[in-house]
């Protein structure tokens, strides 16, 4: 029996078919873990950033002390023009927090992950700040300072879309393990005994 030239023809493009389908899952798979990596990656800087003693040292003065120092009329003139970034430390937060807006924006950082982490604070600082911003957008336009609103922004609807927090929906919580008599075997043989003495 010989094979007909068309069907041969027919088998070997399906089995060519086949193997570039085969090659293209795999590459789609690779990018994915790549992504993955690049997120978790950027999100550990950002980490490393947010933990950093002098980052932390200037989000207390804006905390604590920049709403005093912005009933000042002369604190905030300096805003109009060149910025001492020695007598506003304030700036250094809005341009870390519109780097980050931007790379959220272009994602290169993923948007939930990041908002899962950070949407509360990232609004509670827009809040402590936009007094600043809007006086520089007197002089300076309304592109100043973008991302960071956008991230801002973002954040609200990301609140807005999970109310009740990000918390996985097919993950019982403590304290319903703790009240399910299958669950909770072996949580209190850890605890200390109260006769101990």
């Amino acid at each position: 029996m010989t094979l007909d030239y068309s069907l041969w023809n027919a088998i070997v493009s399906t089995v060519t078919l086949l193997v570039v389908a085969g090659a293209a899952f795999a590459a789609l798979r690779q990018i994915r873990q790549l992504r993955a990596q690049t997120t978790l990656a950027g999100l550990l800087k950002v980490l490393d950033d947010w933990r950093d003693p002098e980052f932390q040292r200037v989000m207390q003065y804006v905390r604590i002390e920049l709403p005093a120092k912005l009933r000042d009329p002369e604190f905030l003139a300096e805003l109009d023009g060149p910025i001492d970034a020695l007598r506003h430390p304030e700036i250094h937060i809005c341009s870390w927090y519109e780097q980050i807006g931007s790379y959220m924006k272009h994602g290169l950082l993923d948007e939930n992950v990041m908002l899962d982490v950070s949407s509360s604070s990232c609004y509670a600082t827009w809040q402590d700040l936009e007094p600043v911003i809007m006086r520089m957008r007197r002089t300076r336009g309304d592109a100043l300072y973008e991302n960071f609103e956008y991230m801002a922004a973002r954040g609200i609807l990301f609140q807005r879309a999970n109310p009740d927090g990000c918390y996985p929906r097919t993950t019982p919580r403590i304290a319903q393990l703790r009240d399910h008599p299958v669950y909770s075997q072996g949580l209190h043989e850890a605890e200390p005994s109260s006769d101990a003495g």
